[in-house]
């Protein structure tokens, strides 16, 4: 078992990683290690030269890492690069524990993929905007977006297939644990060298959902250009104060989940000061109503008057059913590697977080049979 090809580990990126997590310089790691001058480090933390058994053993105790930091293949620790969307409540340190949590379940993603030769391009997708493009550019890009992949009048309906199937950019419904309130995380952008990936909080509301999924996507296709924040404010209040990036991102968004000609086509033009027709509008669009009122009027379409008044309408968001754990893709590839004896059901229980039971309840999820016995 696991015997199939994996991601080779950045064993010296991570290296770097855990000794700057203790804020270690090179000379004293390298004291520590006995090693006879600084460049010795420095060419392991460079990929210049292998590692012993014996010294990973010590450096893991000067390091104060386990072992399994430096050689998991189920880990995207020191390699990932995150945008997170969060409350800024959230105390940092509990951030930082759920990024380890993401760097398993990504780790694990980019191992699978790594089964599939030949089933990812290479070449990826981009947009071509960056920090000095005009908003209108981001909104234009969208709606073009939405016209070439034809996701019809509602975009939010089948967005995350789109992404998934069409641009091959991974999207995770993913869920905060028991210890961070359920919607102080709103969602991720990660970035790596051979990917992104979207990662969506499950438990929030159908239009939160929908914007995040939308926000992030515009992060993943210009991360090269305009790398974003490591982290930002899920309040769309404090965001109108924040980085032209996200207030560009915001625009991308809500031209993809409403696009002109969707309004065009649902808003009757006689109603444009019809608060009720208007909520009724972003149901239908499963976005919130506040989210409709900036958009139409940035588009010159309402009021200011009209625009606060949307806002203050209270309706109920949109009742769905809350997105099934992870991904219909990233389940099937994970079906298909225990299926084929590749990967153990421990080991992929221990790197997704979950008991093997909640495995096994994972793929019933999904109507796959158990790929393996309890």
């Amino acid at each position: 078992m696991d015997a199939s090809p994996a991601p080779t580990v950045n064993l010296g990126l991570r290296v770097k990683h855990a000794r700057e997590l203790l804020d270690l310089t090179q000379e004293q790691v390298s004291v520590a290690m006995g090693f006879k001058d600084r460049q010795t480090l420095s060419d392991i933390e460079n990929g210049k030269r292998a590692l012993k058994a014996d010294e990973l053993l010590q450096l893991s105790d000067v390091l104060d890492q386990d072992v399994e930091f430096f050689i998991d293949p189920f880990s995207v620790v020191a390699e990932a690069q995150y945008s997170w969307r969060a409350s800024a409540s959230l105390p940092e340190e509990d951030l930082n524990r759920f990024e380890l949590t993401a760097n398993s379940w990504i780790g694990l993603l980019r191992w699978l993929r790594a089964q599939e030769p030949g089933e990812h391009s290479p070449l990826g997708f981009a947009l071509r905007i960056d920090s000095g493009s005009r908003y209108e550019a981001a909104q234009q890009a969208a709606e073009q977006m939405v016209k070439q992949y034809e996701l019809g009048v509602i975009p939010a309906k089948g967005l995350a297939e789109y992404i998934e199937r069409q641009l091959d950019i991974p999207v995770l419904f993913v869920d905060t644990g028991p210890s961070i309130e359920k919607t102080a995380i709103s969602g991720a952008a990660c970035h790596l060298p051979e990917m992104g990936v979207i990662l969506v909080n499950r438990q929030e509301s159908a239009a939160r959902r929908n914007f995040d999924l939308a926000h992030e996507l515009f992060h993943v296709l210009t991360w090269e250009r305009m790398k974003p924040a490591h982290r930002e404010s899920n309040s769309a209040g404090e965001r109108e104060r924040t980085k032209r990036v996200e207030q560009l991102a915001d625009n991308f968004a809500a031209a993809l989940l409403m696009p002109r000609e969707s309004l065009d086509e649902l808003i009757n033009p006689a109603r444009l000061t019809d608060e009720d027709h208007l909520a009724d509008v972003a149901q239908l669009l499963q976005v919130s109503v506040s989210a409709l009122g900036w958009r139409l009027f940035s588009l010159g379409r309402i009021d200011s008057a009209v625009r606060v008044a949307l806002a203050q309408t209270q309706r109920r968001d949109v009742q769905d059913q809350t997105p099934r754990l992870f991904s219909e893709v990233f389940v099937k590839q994970l079906h298909v590697a225990l299926d084929k004896g590749r990967l153990s059901a421990r080991k992929a229980a221990k790197a997704l977080g979950l008991s093997l039971h909640e495995l096994s309840e994972l793929f019933v999820a999904y109507t796959l049979p158990k790929p393996f016995e309890l």
